[in-house]
C-alpha cells in the first residue's frame, strides 16, 4: 500500500470518527476491549511483580546492544496537564539508570488533533523506529496504523490506555496482532475512587436530593471510564444528574461550560470533571462569578496545578497517579524486550493511584509526591 493511499483510508477513517462523534463510545460501550485483569491468560503474580520492578531501584541491562536503540515517542504533549511531561522524564531517567544506549525522538500534538497524530505515525513508519511509544489521541481512530506499525516489527507500547483492544486478539505480535503492553493507571480504576468518594461526600453533605453535572472529554474509551463509571455510581446513589457535556480535553471550553452550567443550574452541588485542563477551566469560572470552592470540582491526576487548587480550596479532590511510574514502566518494558524476557510483562500495565482531598496539607501531599514525582522532582505545567 502506498503512502498516499494509506492516508486516504486515515482520513476517511478520521472522517467517520469525528462526524458521527459517537464511533469510539459505541464500540466501548460494545466491549470490544478488556481490562487489564480481564484479558485471557492474565496472571496476578506477574502484573504484582512487574509493578515491584518498576518501584525498585533500577537493574543496568543484562545484554550487549550494540548500536543506540530508535524510540519514537508520540503523545499529546500540548496538554495542559504535567503528565506527559512526568512519563517523558520518568521514561529517560530510568532508561539512563537501566544503561540502556537509546536514540529519543518526540512527536507532540494537542489531546483532539487526530491527523496530526496519523501523520507523525506515518513518520515513524516511514523511518523505521526500533519502538513507538504512542499515546493516542483516540485509540479506535489510529487504530489502523497502529497495526501496520505492529506488522513491520516495530516494538509498539501504547499509552495512556490499560485496555487491550479484542480483535487484536490474545497474544502479542507475531503469535497473535497485540503490542508488547499498554501502559497507563486504568480510567475505570480512577472514575470508581472518585465516584465513591463524592457519593459518600455528597449524601454527608447534602440534605436534599444532590445535583451533578458532566464535564466529558470526547467520546471513546477514556472518557467512557472516567465520566461513565462515576456517572453510573451517582445514577445508582439516587442522584440528580441534571447535565453533561463534552468540553474536549480543554482548559477553555471547560471554562465555558461551566458557566454554562451554573447558569442553568444554579443549585447545582457537584461538577464531575475528567481532566486537568477542565478542571483548570471551571476554577477559573467558579471564581469568576463568585462561587470559587462553593460547587465540589474534581480534578484528575493530581499534577502541580491541581495541588495548588486543593491547598487553596478550589478544587476539593482528586486522584493521585504515581506518575512517574508510567514513564518508568515504558523504560522497563523496552529492557525486558531487549533481553528477551517480554513474557514477564503483563499486556495491560496499569500504575496506582491514591485519593487526595481538600483535607491535606501541603506536607501530606509532599510525602507522596517524594516518590510520584521521583524522576521528573519540579517541573513547569504545560500551558
Amino acid at each position: 500500500m502506498t503512502a498516499n493511499s494509506r492516508l486516504l483510508r486515515y482520513a476517511c477513517l478520521l472522517a467517520i470518527a469525528l462526524i458521527a462523534g459517537t464511533l469510539a463510545t459505541t464500540l466501548a460501550q460494545e466491549g470490544e476491549f478488556w481490562e487489564h485483569y480481564e484479558v485471557p491468560g492474565f496472571d496476578q503474580q506477574t502484573f504484582d511483580a512487574f509493578r515491584e520492578v518498576v518501584r525498585a531501584d533500577a537493574v543496568p541491562l543484562a545484554v550487549e546492544v550494540e548500536e543506540p536503540v530508535t524510540i519514537a515517542l508520540v503523545f499529546p504533549s500540548l496538554d495542559l496537564s504535567d503528565a506527559w511531561a512526568r512519563g517523558h522524564a520518568g521514561l529517560v531517567g530510568r532508561l539512563n539508570e537501566l544503561e540502556v544506549p537509546y536514540q529519543l525522538d518526540t512527536f507532540g500534538t494537542s489531546h483532539d488533533d487526530h491527523s496530526l497524530q496519523l501523520a507523525h505515525l506515518e513518520t515513524v513508519m516511514a523511518r523505521n523506529f526500533d519502538y513507538a511509544i504512542i499515546g493516542p489521541t483516540e485509540i479506535l481512530v489510529q487504530m489502523s496504523i497502529i497495526e501496520e506499525l505492529i506488522e513491520a516489527g516495530i516494538g509498539v507500547i501504547v499509552w495512556n490506555y490499560t485496555t487491550p483492544l479484542m480483535e487484536w486478539g490474545e497474544a502479542r505480535y507475531p503469535e497473535g496482532g497485540q503490542p508488547l503492553a499498554y501502559v497507563g493507571f486504568s480510567h475505570a480504576e480512577g472514575g470508581q475512587i472518585l465516584g465513591e468518594y463524592f457519593v459518600e461526600r455528597l449524601q454527608r453533605e447534602v440534605e436534599d436530593t444532590p445535583q451533578v453535572a458532566h464535564l466529558r472529554g470526547i467520546p471513546g474509551i477514556t472518557d467512557n471510564q472516567r465520566s461513565g463509571v462515576p456517572k453510573q455510581m451517582f445514577e445508582e446513589a439516587g442522584f440528580d444528574v441534571v447535565h453533561e457535556s463534552y468540553a474536549n480535553w480543554a482548559r477553555d471550553q471547560g471554562y465555558a461550560a461551566t458557566l454554562d452550567i451554573v447558569g442553568a443550574y444554579p443549585n447545582v452541588h457537584h461538577i464531575h470533571i475528567v481532566s486537568t485542563a477542565m478542571a483548570i477551566g471551571a476554577v477559573e469560572a467558579l471564581d469568576e462569578v463568585g462561587r470559587a470552592g462553593e460547587i465540589l470540582l474534581n480534578g484528575w491526576g493530581g499534577g502541580s496545578e491541581e495541588q495548588l487548587h486543593l491547598l487553596e480550596g478550589n478544587l476539593h479532590a482528586t486522584v493521585m497517579r504515581m506518575q512517574d511510574d508510567w514513564g518508568v514502566a515504558l523504560a522497563e518494558i523496552i529492557k525486558f524486550d531487549l533481553e528477551g524476557r517480554i513474557d514477564e510483562v503483563p499486556l495491560g500495565v496499569s500504575g496506582e493511584m491514591q485519593l487526595v482531598d481538600d483535607t491535606y496539607s501541603r506536607e501530606d501531599i509532599d510525602a507522596i509526591l517524594e516518590y510520584a514525582f521521583r524522576y521528573s522532582g519540579d517541573l513547569e505545567v504545560y500551558r
